[in-house]
């Protein structure tokens, strides 16, 4: 199973990467997707410590919103462009299966996850920008 096709199973009504309506749905339905579970998990558990529920509401703000860098740039890919999503749509399948297992996690190992939740959101805001780099020189 492909990226995009593991983003329509997971994810009701997944729009794809085929015009820029598409690929801002598809940006806010995964960042939307990570939130709940986020949301999910903070609103489940208790409390945490202070620290650690300091990154999870970090961690919500930078998912509620579009990053303006990241997807300003992939707003202005091309239609000639693959409407596979590439590289973008290989990050959001990885953001969407990070998403499901903060649903599961321990809250003991929690923290750890965080940094992986972190690193993840950094290598999809990457892509969007390596996805629009050729595009912006045009």
């Amino acid at each position: 199973m492909d990226s995009l096709d593991v983003l329509r199973v997971r994810i009701a009504a997944f729009p794809g990467y085929d015009g820029e309506n598409n690929r801002r749905l598809a940006d806010e339905f995964v960042r939307s997707y990570l939130g709940e579970a986020l949301v999910n998990v903070a609103g489940g558990n208790g409390e945490f410590p202070a620290d650690v529920q300091s990154r999870i509401d970090e961690l919500l703000l930078r998912v509620g919103f579009a990053d303006p860098k990241s997807f300003a740039a992939h707003g202005v890919l091309t239609a000639d462009r693959s409407a596979d999503g590439g590289e973008v749509a290989v990050q959001d399948a990885a953001t969407v299966e990070i998403a499901d297992r903060v649903r599961s996690i321990d809250p003991a190992s929690l923290n750890g996850l965080l940094d992986e939740v972190t690193q993840t959101l950094d290598r999809r805001e990457a892509a969007m920008r390596a996805a629009a780099a050729p595009a912006q020189t045009l």
